[in-house]
């Protein structure tokens, strides 16, 4: 069928799809609205045409659509809320990164297998983060860690974790390399995920200490020092009261975290 002549009231949306032959379903219109997303016809915060509209226009049943809307907003591209329509999401990695957990989750990995990859990774970037990275950005990381110290010695929990997390957080953006930076920022949710203490009010057990070091052997680009400092930063997860802590399996480790982002 065709495509209903467009009216004044019709979202700009509209415009933008075509019809899809019934036989070919719901995984056909995801892939249709998809494409339509992904290359920017449909744009971040336009407002897609009502349920009725997209049955004609696509030519396919309410359930149809509804399978497809369903499957779109599980992707994060669209955003469905009651009363007010369907609209396309701004961009964003929160979708891919839990996604990502979740197929940690789901793994047979420990917690320990998981820390020695992040000192892998860690330790890898340290020439890039040295011929990347500038003073500022040593400068953003010592303030962070300033914070992370103060809500430790004042046993601000909460805070403590958001700052140790900003922190890692800041290292990748020092990279100064966009794809790269996207492509690690799941990195985000594994270390909220891997980071916290086995005793969570036990300040000694927050090794605040083993912060610094690895900014100063940065900031003097030295990649020996760097290096040496994530792998003693990484290296107090191998100490006895970690050992039971290394031992679990991520999935349980998500499961009780309060922060954990699931």
């Amino acid at each position: 069928m065709n495509v209903p002549a467009r009216s004044d009231a019709a979202p700009a949306a509209a415009t933008a799809l075509s019809v899809i032959p019934e036989e070919l379903k719901s995984d056909r219109v995801i892939d249709e609205l998809e494409r339509r997303i992904l290359d920017g016809t449909l744009r971040p915060g336009e407002r897609l045409p009502t349920e009725n509209k997209l049955c004609d226009m696509l030519g396919v049943s309410r359930s149809v659509v509804r399978d497809a809307m369903r499957t779109l907003s599980a992707r994060g591209l669209i955003t469905i809320r009651q009363g007010h329509g369907t609209t396309v999401t701004q961009p964003g990695d929160a979708v891919f990164a839990q996604a990502f957990l979740l197929v940690l989750a789901r793994s047979d990995l420990t917690i320990g297998q998981i820390l020695d990859a992040r000192m892998a990774l860690d330790t890898a970037l340290v020439p890039l983060l040295i011929a990347n990275g500038q003073p500022e950005d040593w400068d953003a990381s010592d303030a962070l860690l300033e914070k992370y110290a103060l809500a430790v010695d004042a046993s601000q929990w909460e805070a403590a974790i958001e700052a140790h997390l900003a922190f890692h957080n800041r290292l990748l953006a020092a990279l100064h390399l966009p794809a790269l930076e996207l492509i690690l920022r799941p990195m985000r949710e594994i270390i909220v995920a891997s980071s916290s203490p086995p005793r969570l009010t036990e300040k000694v057990d927050w090794e605040v200490e083993t912060h610094p070091p690895i900014v100063d052997g940065l900031r003097r680009r030295s990649v020996r020092d760097a290096q040496r400092a994530f792998q003693a930063h990484y290296q107090v997860a191998r100490t006895p009261r970690y050992e039971d802590f290394r031992d679990r399996k991520m999935r349980d480790v998500l499961q009780t975290l309060p922060w954990s982002r699931r």
